[in-house]
């Protein structure tokens, strides 16, 4: 299974949480970003006085750019330097679907993004919190990119936080020096590696205002704000076409800035509503609790695997064992109860992916399985690998009958048909609308796919409803 922060420090859940830190995975990604908007209320005492550092930062690019006569001048230059953030290093957040890190801002998105900022500064909107909102109406900026942001104007204040914690906890340290400072940070033990811990109380799971349909969070608490705004960009959008479906964030930025007071009124009301916290007990997204349910799941329901070691000749058998077994588990075993929040809405489809991965890995290693898993965890397929002369792969995909199962079967079958013959893959949908049109289109594109002499993936049914009705039950 993979490791939490605090199995790698050998250290209790507890303890970390009695600290405040957020206890992720280190090697699987995170959907929670740092949430410039949680920072004004956090009670770390090291961090008391960072969103005051993150405003006076903005603040100033502000005041360079409100005397910046073009995009030549030194002004806009000097506001372009201070909008570039490096990957904040030693974190692993990992809100990228690039890899367990974010990806900082280089050169040209911060270009861009100071040429927005000076627009909206010309249209007279001069509050550093509208940085915050950079998202809603900037291209190749989203909740991982103004986490990375963030972490890099209060990473002096993050290291102190971690020493104290380190030290709180008497962790293995080791020295760093940054920006003239010194400290000694968390390091699991044979490792020169640091870790900054971040608090999980000013983390967030949502997107920061993250293109138009972020629009109606920004204004959850202004029904009237919200029905103007979204009149505003009905009737500039019925203007301007009515070929495409969704608005883009360039013709968004073109839209509100064309009606600055309706982009200040946004500002305001985001300042106003209170920031919404993540609920790490309950876990509504399913973020974390698929580990300690996999966990739970395989302990309860062990798998007789009938295998001494995977080769390339049985890997498949393998794997579809393990299937077969996950969809006893949803379907039998009351695992499908966890596909649904307490609200009896549908988990997002990462966490079926998370928790297929999870009992699929715990499996493995109670047989001491000679499997490579590589699971890109969260991020779609889950990929067992083995070589013995020449490599045999299976890869499983899991996807909702809720979402667009016939676009993401299409999009494996390049791949899938271009792989040599020891290449298997298999489409694993969890059913989760009583609706089987979609399931029953996909069905006969296999069958056309496969009839037609190519080769296309297996798929695979679990039925994740709750209690289908006897007429639904099959």
């Amino acid at each position: 299974m993979p490791k939490k922060i605090n199995e790698m420090f050998g250290v209790t859940e507890e303890a970390l949480k009695n600290e405040g830190v957020f206890n992720g995975f280190i090697d699987i990604d995170s959907k929670f970003h740092v949430d410039p908007h949680l920072l004004e209320a956090t009670k770390i005492f090291e961090l008391e006085n960072s969103y005051q550092r993150f405003k006076e930062h903005f603040t100033k690019i502000i005041h360079l750019l409100q005397a910046t006569k073009s995009f030549e001048d030194r002004l806009f230059r000097a506001a372009h330097k201070e909008l570039i953030f490096p990957e904040p290093p030693f974190v692993s957040l990992g809100y990228s679907p690039e890899g367990s890190s974010g990806r900082g801002i280089g050169p040209g998105i911060a270009m861009n993004l100071t040429k927005t900022a000076w627009e909206i500064v010309q249209a007279g909107i001069t509050d550093p919190v509208i940085f915050e909102l950079v998202g809603l109406i900037e291209e190749n900026i989203g909740a991982d990119r103004i986490s990375d942001m963030t972490i890099c104007i209060i990473f002096s204040d993050l290291l102190a936080y971690s020493e104290r914690v380190g030290k709180n906890l008497n962790l293995n340290t080791v020295y760093v020096e940054v920006s003239g400072k010194e400290f000694w940070l968390p390091a699991v033990l044979g490792s020169s590696s640091p870790t900054v811990l971040i608090p999980y109380e000013i983390l967030n799971d949502l997107p920061i205002a993250n293109g138009a349909g972020d629009i109606d969070r920004v204004c959850a608490y202004n029904e009237e704000l919200r029905n103007r705004v979204n009149d505003i960009i009905g009737d500039s959008w019925q203007n301007e076409t009515k070929k495409k479906k969704r608005i883009t964030k360039r013709e968004l930025k073109n839209i509100l800035l064309n009606h600055p007071e309706v982009l200040q009124d946004l500002v305001e009301q985001y300042k106003n509503n209170p920031a919404e916290k993540y609920d790490f007990e309950k876990d509504p997204s399913g973020q974390l609790i698929w580990y300690s349910i996999a966990k739970e799941y395989v302990n309860l329901f062990p798998l007789l695997l009938d295998v001494d070691k995977v080769t390339p000749e049985n890997i498949l058998q393998v794997v579809i064992k393990i299937c077969n077994n996950f969809k006893v588990l949803v379907e039998a075993n009351g695992l499908a109860v966890h596909l649904w929040n307490d609200s009896k809405g549908l988990r997002n489809e990462r966490f079926a992916q998370l928790l297929f991965f999870g009992i699929a890995d715990a499996y493995c290693n109670a047989y001491n399985l000679d499997l490579n898993r590589e699971p890109n965890a969260g991020r779609g397929p889950v990929d067992f690998k083995i070589s013995n002369g020449y490599e045999a792969r299976v890869n499983v995909e899991i996807k909702y009958t809720s979402n667009n199962i016939k676009s993401g079967y299409e999009k494996q079958l390049p791949i899938y048909n271009a792989a040599e013959r020891t290449q298997y893959s298999i489409f694993l949908i969890i059913k989760t609308t009583d609706s089987t049109k979609a399931l029953d289109d996909l069905l006969k594109f296999r069958q056309s796919e496969v009839s037609s002499g190519k080769r296309a993936p297996e798929i695979f049914i679990v039925d994740g409803r709750i209690n289908p009705s006897a007429s639904k039950a099959k």
